[in-house]
């Protein structure tokens, strides 16, 4: 295969783009695609979680749907709620919560199973299978939040319902036996105990607690949930408004939504009532306003991520090594501000008790066996390969897996900022330089899930928006021909079908390959889950029993295309990889 010389031509050229985007029909049939789809994911996430009628009626809801229940909405209501009923000072004590829990998931909105036998010895159940775990949707909430309640409240609680036990045959003295055993377990150390706050909760700051208040006016967190569920599905076209904006109308608005409803992260948050489309919202429309000059209301739109804090201090690394020292400023400011916001709410002490709520989180994501498969982050890479999760949590990790979480995402930071510093052009906020400084940013996030892969977004964006550097195509041909190393091919072969060669230059481009990939992956690999599975029989092992039989043991990795897997962090590395190696190249300083 030859390249030829030949100046770069578009596949499609720009003038039949522009004619296009002119014709009214196209225009409307791209609007009537975008909106089906994002009506699609909308009535997608509404019905996801509810009951199936196929379902006995004893675990059936009387509200078929528990969407609302899940720790990704939940978690956030909480929050919310908290600060309604005038316990922003308490936010993170899990005395309060449990009070506010409740209310807000009372036993009566749950399934009959629930109702019935959650405090049923499994060998007596009726319902529910023995294995099955059982609780109330208070309970299984404050089981996921942060934070373990003292075993002193066992103590308190079953004293104070002893003298209330029902007796048999009517005997003043046994009751006055179980009040003064009441007495004695109760000891002041132990009521002291239980008096201290309980720190624990949800992850978030209090600034989410204040972004949460509105949705959470009342003990209904059911209704809010499809509200935000609403919200979620309409911030879509709103980042697509600001992706046209920061492109200068090189991408289309309805193109720029289509994509972003298709790209990864955003199904999941429409069907969780997360917060990614809001994320998304938040740094398209920052880095649009600093495309346009508007360093500092950019900074300021980027100061609102203070509500997802591990993303600000993520990001920050983008204007930080362009030296947008106004953008930075703007940031730091807004987020600070937010923060003093919430003192006459919460108070100082609060945001001491969420820095121990994150140090909780912190050592439970590193050995959690759902968090690091449903994690994108470098760091869980490492961990759910070497990790057995068969032992208890406490001991699975490792020095070895330690040491590689935190050199993986070393070498990546290191890389992202001496390459970008040596070879980027800082004047540039979109192309090559500025994605790589995206992707950088994002992978070097300490931690996030896999629906905040939604962020990685805007890497395509500001690479996007210069298309002349990598969508022009060459003229390439293809030779039978033998040619010696000291006689090359001639630099400007004939070319016969300059329409075929031309296709396969455009479907060369590796930036779009990977948008391609990403969109398959989310929107049809990932429901499929293709699994499957690679040994080593070199590294067979026979091993034997206490009965003394032997069997054969081949080590394997299994891999599959669902949610376990982070195939979404291997695509942006390897486009991250690329947007490098062009810098190194020297393409970034090379004039349009």
């Amino acid at each position: 295969m030859s390249q030829g010389t030949e100046k770069p031509a578009f596949l499609i050229p720009p003038r039949y783009w522009a004619w296009l985007g002119k014709q009214p029909m196209v225009v409307v049939i791209l609007w009537l695609t975008t909106a089906g789809v994002g009506l699609y994911l909308f009535g997608h996430g509404r019905g996801w979680w509810v009951d199936q009628t196929s379902l006995p009626k004893e675990r059936r809801r009387p509200h078929p749907t528990d969407g609302h229940v899940q720790i990704d909405f939940g978690g956030q209501w909480i929050m919310g709620r908290m600060l309604m009923r005038g316990y922003g000072r308490e936010l993170y004590h899990r005395q309060r919560q449990w009070e506010v829990v409740w209310a807000g998931f009372p036993v009566h909105n749950e399934t009959r199973m629930q109702q019935l036998e959650t405090i049923v010895p499994r060998t007596r159940r009726l319902i529910a299978r023995p294995d099955e775990e059982i609780h109330h949707d208070a309970e299984w909430l404050m089981i996921w939040v942060m934070g373990h309640d003292p075993t002193e409240w066992q103590t308190v609680g079953g004293a104070t319902v002893a003298p209330l036990a029902t007796i048999p045959v009517s005997n003043p003295w046994y009751s006055l036996a179980l009040q003064h055993a009441a007495q004695v377990a109760v000891t002041p150390a132990i009521l002291e105990k239980v008096s201290e706050p309980t720190i624990g909760g949800p992850l978030y700051p209090p600034i989410h607690a204040l972004l949460y208040a509105p949705l959470a006016t009342d003990d209904n967190p059911r209704r809010s949930f499809e509200i935000v569920q609403l919200l979620a599905t309409l911030f879509i076209p709103l980042a697509g408004l600001g992706v046209k904006i920061l492109t200068h109308g090189r991408i289309w608005w309805s193109v720029a939504t289509l994509v972003l409803f298709l790209y990864p992260g955003t199904r999941g948050g429409i069907d969780l009532a997360q917060n990614p489309t809001l994320s998304v919202s938040i740094v398209i429309w920052g880095w649009a306003l600093a495309t346009r000059g508007y360093q500092i209301a950019g900074g300021m739109v980027w100061g609102l991520l203070a509500y997802k804090p591990v993303w600000a201090l993520a990001l920050f690394l983008i204007p930080l090594l362009m030296r947008r020292w106004r953008f930075c400023l703007a940031m730091v400011l807004t987020g600070a501000g937010l923060a003093i916001a919430t003192l006459p709410f919460v108070g100082l002490q609060t945001w001491f008790d969420w820095l121990k709520v994150g140090q909780q989180a912190s050592e439970l994501y590193n050995v959690n066996k759902n968090w690091i498969h449903l994690s994108r982050d470098l760091q869980g890479i490492p961990r759910r390969i070497l990790h057995n999760f068969e032992l208890p949590e406490d001991q699975r990790d490792t020095l070895l897996a330690k040491g590689l979480a935190w050199g993986i995402w070393g070498i990546v930071f290191a890389t992202t900022v001496s390459v970008y510093l040596l070879w980027g052009n800082q004047k540039r906020l979109t192309g090559y330089g500025a994605a790589f400084l995206v992707f950088g940013a994002f992978l070097t996030c300490y931690r996030f899930m896999y629906y905040d892969v939604l962020i990685s977004s805007l890497g395509f964006v500001v690479l996007f928006a210069e298309p002349t550097r990598f969508l022009r195509t060459r003229i390439f041909t293809f030779s039978s021909e033998l040619h010696s190393p000291f006689h090359p091919t001639p630099l400007n072969p004939k070319v016969g079908n300059s329409l075929g060669s031309r296709l396969l230059g455009y479907v060369s481009s590796f930036p779009l390959t990977i948008l391609m990939l990403l969109l398959l992956f989310e929107n049809s690999l990932n429901g499929m889950q293709l699994e499957g599975t690679f040994g080593i029989a070199y590294y067979a092992q026979t091993l034997t029993a206490p009965d003394g039989s032997t069997r054969g043991v081949t080590p394997h990795f299994v891999a599959d295309t669902g949610s376990n897997y982070p195939w979404e962090t291997f695509l942006i590395l390897a486009l991250w990889a690329w947007c490098g190696w062009r810098l190194i190249r020297g393409d970034d300083r090379q004039p349009d």
